[in-house]
């Protein structure tokens, strides 16, 4: 155990220069065993992002001693551990200088795995989710330390706890590290995956002006933008919006690997990688630079489902969703291969529209009725398929390990 802490110690000290590809490659690592959070493999990863930054110049956030905020843990496995925040800062210049833009991203995933005899089976590497974003953002805030124009301040955050239930984000809104007036905040989750340049956006409808400004940003890059007023409800820009910040949420879409031990490196494509990294650089400066302001508006799609570190579970149905506006239920790009939706007859394409009697408008009501279920329960699911009603029963699991 010695030789296997000091080694990722190393690891994460030896880091000499920034280079998106290695970086992804470090962190998803089997020596990085998943970066779970309250483990020495997160600290480490932290230790590392933290010498990247060292390395791009990228200053302390002001009054803090140190780039880590330390929270506590909470939920089932969870009491007495800590997780750990990694901060930066790019100061701003000119009449704009007082105003902050955030832009993060969680580097925490979920472990290693384990049989039911609680030996180690495998390691949740987590290449995608959410190193990708990491690396993204460690790029970005690499090219914005030198920029001429009046800017705002840039806060730079790698989250902890977001797998547990956002709860680094969640720490951060409530326990701020500066007084400066947050303006916008830029959340990067699992961008490695980019298939027919289709990139989702979401979190819109928080202020009215971001549509309009990223649809113009695009012009230059023609990614079929799947753009939401809400969007995914389970990532840390929602610790935000609660606090009536603005949000963006940038995400290239679900895939079968997702929260498996299969999401590994070798599947990044990271030509991809580098083109929406680029798009939300250049949104990032526009958020700096531009003069006027981003006023809030109230959205009640990005209302957070009830945390999971708290304890509470979910029954496993295994569904990918898709995240187009327009649908009356929840649309779905696949499903988990041997999961219960999988063996039920479920597929891509299906959208799903009631649950055990309850009707499904989108994602947020399919987390809260799977919420309400437990593992073994059978529930009637019915989907809309080449325009038709289909009906499945299905035996719900528990999310395997």
């Amino acid at each position: 155990m010695l030789r296997t802490t000091m080694f990722l110690l190393l690891l994460a000290l030896n880091v000499q220069a920034f280079d998106m590809e290695t970086a992804l490659e470090a962190l998803a690592s089997d020596q990085l065993q998943g970066r779970g959070n309250g483990t020495k493999s997160a600290l480490v990863a932290a230790d590392s992002i933290a010498n990247w930054m060292d390395t791009q110049n990228i200053k302390l956030v002001p009054g803090m001693e140190n780039r880590f905020q330390d929270f506590p843990l909470y939920g089932e496995g969870f009491a007495n551990l800590q997780g750990r925040n990694v901060l930066g800062w790019i100061p701003g210049s000119g009449d704009l200088a007082n105003e902050i833009v955030l832009i993060g991203a969680h580097y925490d995933h979920l472990g290693l795995a384990y049989k039911d005899n609680n030996e180690v089976s495998g390691v949740y590497n987590g290449a995608e989710d959410n190193a990708s974003g990491v690396v993204s953002v460690l790029q970005i805030i690499g090219n914005l330390t030198n920029l001429n124009s009046p800017h705002r301040s840039l806060l730079v955050v790698f989250f902890a706890g977001e797998e547990i239930g956002l709860l680094g984000s969640s720490y951060l809104a409530s326990n701020p590290v500066v007084d400066h007036k947050i303006v916008a905040m830029i959340n990067v989750d699992s961008v490695g995956r980019l298939r027919d340049d289709r990139l989702y956006v979401g979190g819109l409808g928080s202020c009215e002006r971001f549509r309009a400004m990223l649809k113009g940003l695009d012009d230059a890059y023609n990614f079929d933008l799947q753009l939401s007023d809400g969007g995914w409800d389970a990532s840390d820009h929602v610790s935000f919006n609660a606090i009536e910040i603005p949000v963006l949420f940038f995400f290239t879409g679900p895939h079968p690997q997702y929260h498996s031990t299969e999401d590994t490196a070798d599947l990044i494509e990271y030509q991809g990688l580098a083109k929406v990294s680029k798009l939300v650089e250049q949104m990032t400066i526009l958020l700096l630079t531009d003069n006027e302001n981003f006023d809030y508006q109230r959205n009640s799609d990005l209302k957070p489902v009830a945390q999971t570190g708290k304890g509470k579970k979910r029954a496993w149905l295994g569904t990918i969703p898709d995240f187009v506006e327009g649908v009356d239920g929840v649309k779905l790009s696949g499903v988990m291969p041997g999961s219960p939706a999988d063996e039920s007859g479920l597929t891509r394409g299906d959208v799903l529209t009631i649950f055990d009697g309850d009707i499904i408008a989108n994602l947020r009501d399919l987390t809260r009725v799977l919420q309400q279920h437990s593992e073994g329960e059978m529930v009637e699911v019915v989907v809309i398929r080449d325009e038709k009603e289909k009906s499945f029963n299905i035996t719900l699991r528990k999310r395997p390990n």
